[in-house]
């Protein structure tokens, strides 16, 4: 018997050597080529012509309306666009034990009870653990199907005997096409268990979710060509240590991208937050130097949320600078702007930053609020609590205009704030203060002392 030839294929990009590497030359990770056999070629190569392959013009397109099926969560159906497409294929990634499972679960047994019968496929839990979860969640129904299978032609075979208006497939790095000697979760088994499913999902009209993992940098695992394949990505964030989880999508071929739906999780599974705002703000009446209130946008979503600050002295030379919640490297940039411009010395202090509620914030709108609670703090000054701030800092102090400023303005009058600082958006009259400079912006609010 022939020796079966192998390869080293890389997990993070799909590249292929004749040997190993430690370090992959395509997408430079390290430590990602795993030896593979190699398939057999078909030595018969038959050639299917497409009825749809001859060109049309476009005026004799048939258009059809594009439906949509509710998935029971306004705010997962906000995130796609409406709703589910039939015949979509969409994958929700996010790290181990986020809510990924609990969320599809849920929506499975929604739609069972709205739309008809939706097809469950876990292919890293029991039947008995997917029993508990749903006697947890209140899910149970008639309609919902539940497989326990890892076998993509089986689970093929099932979705197209069941014809489900929603079929899950928990996960696609556990599932294996038997014709492939890879392994599951391997490049070319991910690449192939998802283009077969994908190809009978359109075929039978039936909404199809993945789940997928996620490497240890945040990033879908897989080969990137998985991401090219489905109809939307999700992702699903969230701090370990707090109840608040955010669906984003990244791609949407049937809705707009960047649109954020916030959920709560507790035991009873996850639960929508419908005023996310006036949820993640503290109830606290009285100000305390060090916080401030941002208006900053989730994709097309205005949200406000609290930033705190500490800056404490530090006696030993080597201060520190914690921050959650926000980018490191942006707090260092705003140190370094208000020590060159406002002469404010943070070299001999410690300086933590907090974004209050779990909320991670990537947006260069938060620069002038965390500005603001930095100055509060070092020279203990309470901001009011009826004041919102949003902003882009630039390297030489000016404010510069962000975005949907009339939307995030309108955010905080509808929670009660009075006054609203933020950058000129070249208009006529606002409904805002406007501020060209840190300096100017700390002055308005009395933060600064006077020189």
């Amino acid at each position: 018997m022939a020796r079966r030839r192998t390869k080293f294929v890389c997990q993070n990009c799909g590249y292929e050597s004749a040997q190993w590497l430690g370090r992959c030359p395509q997408c430079g990770e390290f430590n990602t080529l795993v030896e593979e056999f190699e398939e057999p070629e078909i030595s018969e190569k038959v050639t299917l012509r497409s009825e749809g392959g001859k060109p049309l013009p476009a005026t004799q397109i048939r258009r059809r309306p594009l439906q949509r099926l509710s998935t029971g969560f306004q705010e997962l159906d906000r995130v796609l666009g409406g709703g589910l497409v039939p015949g979509s294929v969409t994958i929700l990634s996010g790290e181990p034990g986020i809510g990924k499972s609990t969320l599809l679960l849920q929506v499975a047994g929604v739609m069972a009870r709205q739309n008809g019968p939706t097809l469950y496929v876990t292919g890293e839990e029991s039947l008995e653990q997917i029993g508990l979860r749903i006697d947890r969640l209140g899910v149970e129904h008639e309609k919902l199907f539940v497989l326990a299978e890892t076998d993509v032609t089986a689970i093929g075979s099932a979705i197209e005997e069941l014809k489900p208006c929603l079929a899950v497939v928990d996960s696609i790095q556990a599932a294996y096409h038997p014709l492939l000697a890879s392994s599951p979760g391997s490049v070319s088994q991910v690449r192939e268990s998802t283009a077969y499913l994908l190809r009978i999902a359109k075929r039978i009209g039936t909404a199809l979710f993945l789940v997928g993992h996620v490497t240890k940098e945040g990033f879908l695992a897989g080969p990137k060509v998985l991401e090219h394949m489905v109809d939307a990505v999700l992702y699903l964030e969230g701090e370990a240590n707090y109840t608040l989880r955010l669906v984003r999508a990244t791609k949407n071929r049937f809705g707009p991208t960047g649109e954020v739906g916030v959920f709560q999780l507790d035991e009873g599974g996850l639960s929508e937050v419908p005023n996310p705002s006036e949820w993640l703000l503290s109830q606290r009446k009285e100000p305390i130097a060090g916080t401030i209130v941002a208006a900053i946008m989730e994709g097309h979503r205005p949200l406000l949320v609290e930033v705190q600050a500490l800056v404490a002295p530090n006696p030993f030379g080597m201060p520190r600078r914690v921050v959650t919640g926000v980018d490191i490297g942006r707090v260092l940039m705003l140190l370094a702007i208000l020590e060159r411009h406002l002469h404010c010395r943070f070299s001999d202090r410690d300086v933590f930053v907090n974004i209050a509620g779990g909320l991670r914030v990537t947006e260069p709108a938060i620069d002038l609020p965390i500005a603001l609670a930095i100055l509060s703090s070092r020279f203990d000054v309470p901001i009011s609590r009826d004041v919102a701030a949003f902003g882009e800092l630039g390297l030489t102090g000016e404010i510069r205009p962000v975005p949907q400023s009339d939307a995030r303005v309108r955010e905080a009058k509808r929670l009660g704030f009075s006054k609203c600082i933020g950058p000129s958006d070249g208009r006529g009259k606002r409904e805002w203060l406007t501020v060209a400079t840190i300096a100017e912006a700390g002055h308005s609010l009395g933060l600064l002392p006077q020189r």
